[in-house]
């Protein structure tokens, strides 16, 4: 368990950013006898999804709501969730289409360098596919 500064510190946010999510709801910190907050390793997950979220340009309202879906004790709310799967496709169309702009690009790069960039593309693709392969195999 982690004070409020210590899992600012651990996660590289601000004690700030820490109290605004926990009074959002989006972390839900046990108290102790003396009243103060304690963090969980569940919260730790909580923000790295949060990081995650917030670099697809998410508003924090969808990352709760999203975050919400994970907890197993409520009911799945199939809409959302078909939501977020066409979320996920159009970023997926996003991404190709960057890949279509940076095409003659890459093609300046020498053999080295293409390299370089396929193995660091080809581990995220491969990490990435089996995702989507637990998911819906």
């Amino acid at each position: 368990m982690y004070r409020i500064g210590e899992i600012a510190n651990l996660m590289n946010v601000s004690k700030r950013t820490v109290d605004y999510y926990t009074q959002i709801g989006l972390l839900t910190p046990a108290r102790t006898d003396s009243n103060y907050r304690m963090y969980g390793e569940d919260s730790i997950h909580i923000l790295e999804l949060v990081e995650h979220y917030k670099t697809l340009n998410m508003p924090l309202e969808e990352i709760k709501s999203y975050i919400g879906m994970l907890d197993s004790k409520k009911a799945i709310d199939k809409e959302k969730i078909e939501k977020h799967c066409e979320q996920i496709a159009l970023l997926m169309e996003h991404l190709k289409e960057e890949i279509k702009v940076m095409e003659p690009m890459l093609q300046k790069l020498n053999h080295d360098e293409k390299d370089m960039l396929t193995n660091k593309l080809s581990i995220q693709g491969v990490t990435l596919a089996q995702t989507l392969l637990l998911l819906f195999g």
